[in-house]
């Protein structure tokens, strides 16, 4: 009697550990940023506030910025909200596709996403971000669908960079889809 009672008392000890583990972990990991878009005139908008996630007011920004404050990891969501209702030829629904990254501290937004691999700033972007496609800067997405992409920053350095949202329009005639972006920028606080 005396054994089970310590099995089921150790069992349910480890239990606890893992549960308390797994709600810190979760917690400091989430951190999460939001950024709302809608279709107008079939051009993706951002609506939410250039003061919106930690972007201080005291600092150039627009309309989507988000920045990550040091030391900490952030999971960023992108939603389009709204009518998606894509009034161009042949079209269908607006849905998010993509978020690409690109313009390594560059003051104003470059004109080309994407990185030289060989750089060492695209290492430091790709250990924050998860680069999937360096040449075009496509970020990996930890969630995607037609109305939600989201990704995750593990902001290990400090610096700017610009990110672009990409939607699409799929046609009913099979031709490639329409296309809208939006860029604002990104700031991580890191954690050197």
């Amino acid at each position: 009697m005396r054994k089970k009672f310590n099995i089921s008392r150790l069992a349910l000890g480890v239990l606890t550990i893992i549960c308390a583990l797994a709600v810190t972990t979760t917690a400091s990991a989430k951190n999460p940023k939001e950024v709302k878009m809608t279709i107008e005139d079939n051009k993706l908008v951002i609506t939410t506030p250039k003061d919106a996630n930690d972007c201080p007011a005291d600092e150039e920004r627009d309309a989507g910025c988000i920045k990550t404050k040091r030391n900490e990891k952030s999971e960023i969501y992108f939603h389009l909200i709204g009518d998606t209702k894509c009034d161009l030829e042949k079209g269908t629904n607006w849905e998010l596709n993509a978020v690409y990254l690109g313009g390594y501290n560059f003051e104003s937004k470059p004109a080309d996403f994407g990185f030289e691999t060989s750089d060492d700033n695209y290492k430091k972007v790709n250990e924050d971000y998860n680069i999937a496609d360096s040449t075009s800067g496509l970020v990996s997405t930890i969630e995607k669908t037609a109305k939600k992409l989201a990704i995750y920053n593990k902001n290990q350095h400090e610096y700017l960079v610009w990110y672009k949202v990409e939607a699409i329009c799929n046609r009913t005639d099979g031709q490639p889809p329409h296309v809208t972006t939006s860029d604002p920028r990104a700031k991580n606080g890191g954690t050197d």
